[in-house]
């Protein structure tokens, strides 16, 4: 089984899962392109990439979220936001790109895109740098504006098959194992107690049904029909 990876400390708890496999390692957009062109069999991707896409199947119980602060996806800022004349995205994810849009909207924000806009949307260790750097101020956090938002969690990325890819049911089941073990103990994979902190506190990594409420939720508000997983 060919792996794609997303080169992110948040993704150290999966580590043990992608191990023995044969790995690709990219950012999440570029992970999703590799999934559905079939240069990948199994991948962390961003959830957007699943939720347009009806019938995508994807591991069930393991995903990367959060409920309320995240770090990790951010808006930054050196000005108060309202005064902002533009922003600039990542290339790296197009649900955090769409998750703004929505709280933009409703803080009746308009800031155009711009490569060198004065806002700057970042995600991942980059986003966490920034956030670190600036000890948490000036920077809206969307996975808190999310969550004071509607209450529920946010869920960024899953793990998803490629079309038409075949995995047994037990190496399935192995891989989805081994990523629960990790994520039991990844308060040992922070390099210090900041770090700690973020994996055990900030990140979500579990998909039950109040994860899955808040993908149909994402997915509703951003006018999609209905979620179409097909959970495995």
């Amino acid at each position: 089984m060919k792996i794609g990876c997303i080169p992110y400390r948040h993704a150290l708890p999966f580590a043990g899962a992608w191990a023995g496999h044969e790995t690709v390692w990219a950012h999440p957009t570029e992970l999703a392109k590799k999934l559905f062109a079939g240069e990948v069999d199994l991948a962390l991707v961003p959830v957007w990439d699943v939720l347009i896409r009806p019938g995508t199947r994807a591991l069930d119980r393991v995903a990367i979220g959060s409920k309320g602060e995240v770090r990790s996806v951010g808006v930054f800022y050196d000005r108060p936001l309202a005064e902002c004349r533009s922003i600039r995205f990542t290339p790296h994810s197009v649900t955090s790109v769409q998750l703004w849009k929505l709280v933009a909207e409703r803080l009746r924000l308009n800031l155009p895109e711009e490569t060198h806009g004065e806002a700057k949307l970042l995600i991942g260790d980059e986003a966490l740098a920034e956030w670190n750097l600036r000890e948490g101020a000036g920077v809206l956090d969307l996975g808190q504006a999310w969550t004071e938002w509607t209450e529920k969690p946010f869920v960024f990325a899953v793990w998803a098959l490629g079309p038409g890819v075949h995995v047994p049911p037990g190496e399935l089941k192995r891989f989805r194992e081994a990523c629960l073990l990790g994520i039991e103990r990844r308060v040992e994979l922070g390099k210090d107690e900041q770090e700690k902190e973020y994996l055990l506190r900030c990140i979500r990594y579990g998909l039950g049904p109040e994860e899955k409420e808040g993908l149909t939720e994402f997915a509703r508000r951003s006018n999609l029909q209905k979620v179409e997983i097909e959970w495995v």
